[in-house]
């Protein structure tokens, strides 16, 4: 037997020159050997193997050709290698390098048909959600432990999952004027993705986000001496403060404008004399005490007041901090989770 999963191998070699060998078996050629490299990073650091223990096989064993583990490691690799509809798999499942990635040799991977009653009956239930985030916590453990970081930073965002038809939790967003589902995902400052939490699409962006926070805390707050959280002005929830203060969380919140916010500023709202920097805006910062209605005490409010060119008006925006840094590092690190979002979508 072949590495690449064929039986028999016939080849030219021309005399003339017997470094040339001429193959005429058009089925050991892919060009998705990245197929390879993910079933190396699999195994090294035990992603998905271990879910054979948290997902229950109703199969009869005389009627199974691929395993559970099998089936969603094709599942998985496909996705990653960009084959997210499960129509492909009818022509995947017979490429080589899957094939060798699955452990299947020369016998072919699983079907649509098949990959579809995986999503279905068995990853759609609890226990298959719950392996599913076991998956996913052991990946970003090996990343997190090779980079060896003293910082963790959280960044938590939503963002609209367009869909067409009457599946189960799809609902209109007036935000994004479609149907939808409304995902909650955390992800470090590197782009790794911590978490991710399917959603109604009707909900609002901060729903269920402290009780999604609270594992990736529990889980990871002793490996780290600094742990940050940034969030956009959605997570403006007193709850999420208090929780941050008392699992002393550094967070980084955007806070919307209101009208008691607009009065403490007003005093700074005058244009700073001289001329304006080469990229045409002037920024103030400013720092405030402020306390909302909601709130059981004073917190740290970090104003950015920015005066772009041709504009009448300045521009300003709000963090809420419990950090001690400088006012301009409070809004340079809140800038940074802009990033987030280009990695959500």
């Amino acid at each position: 037997m072949l590495d690449s999963g064929e039986s028999q191998k016939e080849v030219i070699r021309p005399d003339f020159n017997r470094a040339i060998m001429i193959d005429f078996h058009g089925a050991t050629i892919s060009s998705d050997v990245g197929f390879l490299l993910m079933r190396e990073i699999d195994e090294r650091f035990k992603i998905i193997a271990p879910m054979k223990d948290c997902l229950q096989d109703l199969r009869s064993p005389t009627h199974t050709k691929h395993s559970l583990v099998q089936i969603v490691r094709q599942r998985v690799y496909q996705i990653a290698a960009g084959y997210e509809d499960c129509n492909d798999a009818d022509y995947l499942r017979i490429d080589p390098a899957l094939r060798l990635a699955l452990g299947k040799d020369h016998q072919a991977g699983a079907c649509q048909s098949m990959l579809s009653r995986l999503e279905n009956d068995v990853l759609g239930t609890a226990m298959g959600l719950q392996a599913l985030d076991g998956a996913l916590t052991r990946a970003t453990d090996a990343l997190l432990k090779r980079k060896n970081k003293r910082r963790l930073i959280i960044d938590l965002d939503s963002t609209e999952d367009p869909a067409h038809g009457k599946q189960e939790g799809v609902a209109y967003n007036g935000h994004f004027a479609k149907n939808c589902f409304h995902p909650l995902f955390g992800f470090t400052s590197a782009g790794d993705c911590l978490g991710a939490k399917l959603r109604p699409g009707n909900v609002h962006s901060a729903d269920g986000a402290l009780e999604f926070i609270k594992p990736m805390v529990k889980r990871y707050r002793a490996w780290f001496r600094l742990f940050w959280f940034r969030g956009d002005a959605a997570f403006a929830k007193p709850e999420i403060y208090e929780y941050s203060e008392e699992q002393r969380i550094t967070y980084f919140i955007r806070l919307p404008a209101n009208e008691n916010l607009d009065k403490l500023v007003s005093p700074h709202l005058n244009r700073p004399v001289g001329r304006p920097p080469k990229s045409g805006i002037q920024v103030k910062l400013v720092d405030l005490q402020y306390q909302a209605k909601s709130w059981h005490k004073p917190r740290r409010v970090v104003a950015k007041i920015a005066w772009h060119r041709g504009e009448l008006f300045p521009r300003i925006g709000f963090v809420v901090t419990n950090s001690r840094l400088p006012a301009s590092r409070v809004t340079k690190v809140y800038n940074g989770r802009g990033d987030v979002e280009n990695r959500i979508k």
